[in-house]
């Protein structure tokens, strides 16, 4: 602090006030400096915590003595469940008590082959001579494979012609008649549809590479190359791309998508080395209340590409936090944009990681969980999508209204320009993103 002398008033109170005021401003200064060093030092925790500590987000990590917040539903089921009677679920053994499990009986739909297993005609007289009587049977199931039966369809197509005129009474006519070749998916392929099912799934559907679908195929003596099943399957999705612009088209005509992309790494790619990024947008959404997952490849990360496909679309889009996101859907006015609970909750439980003894952390952290538990509870009961939307109605919304009203209220408690690194409202967007699918119209 330094000033000049001349400058300064000869009267004592005009000085006092000058005092005042530069130690108003100094301790504000040094208020904005202790918040910047603890922004500063918790994300070097977090770092820390990231670089060196554990990846899992179960609260009993965080706080041991609070690791019933998300246990609520189980400890209270078995606070409240009675004694059983008879048959207890637990088998002692000598360290630890162990769940039967049990085995689960085989869909009714498979077919059975009944094997019967009979003793000799010479075992079926008693010592006395008298011949036994069948009072009864013993009967087990085993579940039996029969490997993918490998075989050659001969196509066979008749030629006719006639002997007599050969032909000659009908010049417009051919002199040969056959039957025209049946329709197939990929043309002049020596590969039947029914076989180009089978192998698309198991790669797309199952993971299995097209290098070890032919090893496969070689141990049963068939020698089919990887670069025909590749080329074969690149047909295969010409053929069906028609097919696939309607499916596109009809997933956004529903009123909720949910988008996300994931990283895919992609070999021999023209104009980008081996390890270079690329990325598979997945788009999910109802098509006549039957829910529709449609991948599309892009080589980067850029959502330009969805400016074009949404459209006219009005209704909820829910994504995660990237930017790119918020980019493109700010501008659309018929669309509410709706995040993530998991990416919402995380936020809250960085600071945890840090400050484990942080109430409104902690607070939001058990909300949320409450929110887990009523979706574990429609896994569990099977619910329908009726009477999951009604559970969620009644036990959902007014935990989501509880947090929307704490999450304003901090708004107005907080400065925007302010982040002390413990209670921020960069946590807060995208908790407002994800109650965005509680919103009522």
């Amino acid at each position: 602090m330094s000033f000049d002398l001349n400058s300064l008033p000869n009267d004592i109170e005009e000085l006092k006030k000058i005092i005042i005021l530069e130690n108003l401003k100094y301790q504000e200064e040094l208020r904005n400096q202790k918040l910047k060093e603890s922004e500063y030092l918790d994300q070097i925790e977090r770092l820390k915590i990231q670089l060196f500590g554990r990846r899992t987000e179960k609260w009993s990590q965080i706080e041991k003595d609070q690791g019933i917040l998300f246990n609520e539903i189980e400890s209270s089921l078995q606070e409240e469940s009675p004694e059983p009677e008879e048959t207890s679920l637990f088998t002692p053994v000598k360290s630890h008590t162990r769940k039967k499990t049990g085995r689960k009986p085989f869909p009714e739909y498979l077919p059975r082959i009944t094997m019967l297993h009979d003793i000799p005609e010479s075992e079926k007289i008693c010592s006395c001579g008298h011949e036994l009587t069948r009072i009864g049977e013993e009967s087990s199931e085993k579940l039996d494979i029969i490997p993918a039966k490998i075989q050659v369809e001969v196509h066979i197509r008749p030629k006719y012609a006639c002997k007599k005129c050969e032909g000659t009474s009908d010049e417009t006519l051919p002199v040969v008649k056959i039957a025209p070749v049946s329709n197939q998916i990929a043309e002049k392929s020596m590969l039947s549809s029914g076989f180009l099912a089978y192998t698309l799934t198991q790669k797309f559907a199952d993971a299995l590479p097209f290098y070890r679908q032919t090893g496969i195929l070689q141990r049963s003596g068939v020698e089919i190359s990887r670069s025909t099943l590749s080329n074969t399957a690149i047909q295969v999705y010409e053929k069906l791309s028609p097919m696939l612009e309607d499916v596109r088209k009809e997933l956004f005509k529903s009123k909720y998508l949910q988008i996300d992309e994931t990283i895919l790494q992609v070999l021999n790619e023209p104009g980008k080395s081996n390890t270079s990024k690329s990325y598979m947008w997945v788009i999910r959404g109802f098509i006549r209340e039957k829910p529709v997952v449609l991948y599309h490849y892009e080589p980067s990360r850029s959502a330009k590409f969805l400016e074009e496909w949404i459209g006219d679309f009005e209704g909820i889009i829910q994504t995660d936090g990237f930017e790119s996101y918020d980019s493109l859907l700010k501008t659309k006015p018929r669309i509410l944009h709706a995040g993530c609970w998991n990416h919402a909750r995380r936020r809250f439980f960085e600071i945890l990681k840090v400050d484990s003894k942080n109430a409104q952390a902690q607070w939001i952290v058990k909300e949320i969980g409450k929110l887990y538990a009523v979706e574990s509870k429609t896994k569990e009961e099977k619910l329908s999508s009726e009477e999951h939307l009604k559970l969620r109605q009644s036990e959902s919304k007014p935990i989501v209204h509880e947090i929307r009203s704490w999450m304003n209220k901090r708004i107005l408690e907080v400065a925007p320009k302010i982040f002390d690194g413990k209670s921020s409202l960069v946590s807060c967007r995208p908790v407002a993103k994800a109650s965005n699918l509680f919103r009522s119209s």
